[in-house]
């Protein structure tokens, strides 16, 4: 297989290995085995193809109790856990109290709750690592 590259457009090209390539760098005249000329710019350049883009990791956006609570168990931070780092933020009497009925009554962990964010937010967590946690999370089966 031979790959070029359009230096106007960025777009790859790729002929197969009996195409012959004619010419150089904005002047290159590619035909097919059999005699054809073929309808391709003139301004392809040699090139390699680079790797497939990783596919984007699906994060869900609920895992069950269990779940949520068993990857922040699972997940390092500080001296303890995620778990124990975050259910001090929750046992403070500073802590709204609907924030703390939350935790102890949600069934479900919800990547959109408010309750949730706060706690990510005073444990200085990105959202990068609460996607991980979330992709932990859906993981776990019991």
């Amino acid at each position: 297989m031979q790959t070029f590259q359009d230096t106007e457009t960025g777009q790859f090209w790729q002929f197969d290995d009996d195409v012959i390539v004619l010419g150089d760098d904005g002047a290159r005249e590619f035909w097919a085995a059999h005699g054809e000329r073929l309808n391709a710019p003139a301004s392809l350049v040699p090139a390699e193809m680079p790797p497939p883009a990783e596919p984007e990791q699906f994060v869900p956006q609920v895992v069950s109790r269990f779940q949520g609570r068993e990857a922040m168990h699972q997940t390092p931070y500080g001296d303890g856990t995620l778990f124990d780092a975050a259910d001090a933020i929750i046992a403070d009497p500073q802590t709204p109290a609907m924030y703390r009925r939350a935790w102890d009554d949600l069934q479900e962990f919800r990547r959109d709750s408010e309750m949730l964010a706060a706690v990510a937010v005073m444990l200085d967590l990105s959202q990068t690592q609460i996607d991980a946690l979330f992709i932990l999370a859906a993981s776990i089966k019991a």
